[in-house]
């Protein structure tokens, strides 16, 4: 697998939903390092990067939402962070996020879409690069999403 800039696969997530983050008026503040860079696949960074963004352009309000995805990164790893000042997520539904199918509120996702897969997609390629993906949130508290790349290749990351 290729390394590559972290910060041009974000800028291309947030190009993806521009759209409908002009169309809510939120705010999104992209402070990823620059030279930051990893080993992955860059289309499928971008879907699980969209996929989460997307997730918090559901949570926040319009014109007062703001999503920040920021990066920090040791020797090791780089670590990607998406948070968001949305409703939060009840304490009790937290551990069955990341399972197929599983939705916090299907009432709120029928309404502006999904499907219950995006966590657990989400999860499964990240856990393909070698990586962990984590959630903190709690109710009227906005969520925080935090996934790590290796900065080197792992055996389940080789397939470039």
């Amino acid at each position: 697998m290729l390394f590559r800039s972290i910060h041009t696969t974000v800028t291309k997530a947030i190009q993806t939903l521009q759209t409908q983050i002009d169309d809510g008026k939120i705010t999104i503040e992209n402070t990823v390092d620059q030279n930051a860079s990893a080993p992955h696949d860059a289309d499928r960074m971008v879907q699980v990067l969209t996929n989460l963004i997307k997730n918090s352009l559901k949570a926040v309000k319009p014109q007062t939402g703001l999503i920040k995805i920021s990066s920090d990164e040791d020797q090791n790893e780089v670590r990607m962070t998406i948070t968001d000042n949305g409703v939060g997520i009840p304490y009790e539904r937290q551990s069955s996020l990341f399972t197929k199918f599983y939705q916090v509120d299907a009432s709120l996702t029928r309404e502006k879409g999904g499907s219950g897969l995006g966590l657990s997609i989400c999860r499964g390629i990240v856990e393909a690069h070698g990586g962990r993906i984590s959630l903190e949130s709690g109710p009227d508290r906005g969520t925080t999403i935090t996934f790590s790349l290796p900065k080197h290749d792992t055996p389940e990351s080789q397939t470039d």
